[in-house]
């Protein structure tokens, strides 16, 4: 293809992407500026384009110019380029003659989710608030019709693995699920079992990393009336037994010793044991699912697992995708710790500070979503009034988060504790420079649509007396 050709093709390429798309050169000019980035941040590409992007952004605000300082790729970033406006954001240096001589930066504006999930979890704390007062035991709320509606997220990734879990479940296929620790392994274990002709059966966890190889056997098929020392005088059942009719969930099947692999593949393939001690084959009707944050097939490499049972285990994989890989999902899985935790220690709705959500987005989450939990709950207990500001970022996410918390922006004049004049003053000028159009004010001053009425309501203040006031 001609030069001339493919320069002319890039511009309409750029608007066939619907993302915000910066180019710029070494010296920080913009060189592409595509439909999306004008949407994003109302800027005609005949204003920017051929001009310092400084002349736009704050710098430290700029993905593209620390990408071009420092040379080095970054992948889907939360950041925070302009006060109310959230991207998840990808950027990488341009390299000709081993020279840095620009930048690209794609973005994602993830801004009305996170100020959804946060007026979300406002009205919702608002609505039990009602109706704890109205009736102090509600009765439960009904099952779902939708087992996986546990599993929250809108990642195309976690979609996926819900998708292919819902076919699977409608048959009786082993099922092995692969992720990290905290991932959502068992949840999803349970929400296949929940959409299965099972769901009424028994539904059995065994943890084959918590069970001493001695005892694995006994745990897993039982053991006849004397069949050692110590045992129950009249036997006991195992785990397979206690599963008849359902589905036996086998979590970390990747730490099994040798000689139990060894016991779970003959049931595999017979379908069939004997209890420990027992001459009577035992036949059960049970769906096997199994998780593991192991790479079977590097153990399996190194001798350290059976391939026969790796085959047998392995008719249907799941791969659940860690929480840093689908960080757009951080904030409807904080709304949703939130709302459980605010509940359960009678705490106000949360007010949380754009920092600490970029914080969360940004944090890697070796947890994955059971860590995500756990830092929402400290956020709540350490937050009786609901506010949930930057200073509480390193008890949240550890000592590690401490520079980054001292590093963050600076609280708006709109955050919470604000003296009344001083968010007054704010709100009035948020709402002069945006036209008085109420939704980029909240934009603007860092909070949701709904925190924007709630304090106009609470200072008096609508768009005539805001606009009298300038």
């Amino acid at each position: 293809m001609e030069n001339g050709v493919l320069q002319a093709s890039l511009g309409p390429l750029l608007d066939l992407v619907d993302l915000a798309v910066t180019i710029v050169d070494a010296e920080g000019r913009v060189a592409a500026w595509n439909e999306g980035a004008e949407r994003l941040y109302g800027i005609a590409a005949p204003d920017i384009l051929g001009r310092a992007i400084t002349g736009f952004f704050t710098p430290s605000s700029l993905m593209v110019r620390r990408v071009l300082e420092s040379g080095q790729r970054v992948e889907w970033t939360y950041h925070q380029p302009r006060p109310g406006i959230y991207v998840l954001v990808s950027a990488a240096p341009v390299i000709r003659d081993g020279q840095v001589v620009g930048a690209i930066a794609v973005e994602r504006d993830v801004t009305d989710l996170v100020e959804l999930s946060n007026e979300l979890l406002q009205a919702r704390g608002q609505v039990d608030a009602l109706q704890e007062r109205l009736s102090p035991s509600p009765a439960p709320a009904p099952p779902s019709a939708d087992p996986f509606q546990a599993v929250r997220g809108r990642h195309p990734a976690i979609r996926r693995a819900i998708r292919l879990a819902s076919l699977v479940a409608a048959t009786d296929a082993t099922v092995l699920i692969r992720g990290e620790t905290g991932a959502g392994k068992e949840l999803f274990a349970r929400a296949i079992h929940q959409a299965s002709r099972r769901r009424d059966g028994p539904f059995v966890v065994l943890n084959c990393g918590a069970i001493p190889a001695t005892l694995f056997e006994s745990e897993l098929f039982g053991y006849a009336p004397g069949a050692f020392t110590g045992a129950n005088p009249k036997g006991q059942r195992g785990k397979l037994e206690l599963a008849h009719g359902g589905t036996l969930f086998l979590d970390e099947v990747g730490d099994l010793p040798l000689e139990s692999q060894v016991k779970l593949l003959r049931f595999l393939e017979d379908r069939k044991f004997y209890r420990v001690g027992g001459s009577t084959p035992i036949t059960v009707d049970v769906r096997v699912v199994v998780a593991t944050n192991r790479d079977l097939e590097e153990l399996v490499r190194q001798g350290r697992y059976r391939d026969d049972l790796y085959w047998r285990l392995n008719v249907f994989t799941l791969d659940i995708p860690p929480l840093r890989e689908r960080r757009e999902d951080i904030a409807e899985l904080m709304q949703r710790f939130l709302h459980e935790f605010s509940m359960r220690y009678g705490r106000p709705p949360a007010e949380v500070h754009p920092a600490v959500i970029q914080a969360m987005m940004e944090h890697t989450w070796p947890g994955n979503v059971r860590e995500l939990r756990s830092a929402v709950e400290r956020m709540v207990i350490l937050s009786p009034d609901g506010a949930v500001g930057p200073e509480l970022i390193p008890a949240i996410l550890g000592p590690a988060r401490r520079g980054a918390a001292a590093a963050g922006p600076a609280a708006p004049p709109c955050a919470p504790g604000a003296a009344p004049q001083d968010e007054r003053e704010a709100i009035v000028a948020a709402l002069a420079a945006t036209r008085y159009n109420r939704s980029a004010a909240a934009r603007l001053l860092g909070i949701s649509r709904g925190t924007l009425y709630n304090r106009m309501r609470r200072l008096g203040l609508d768009a005539q007396t805001a606009q009298g006031s300038r």
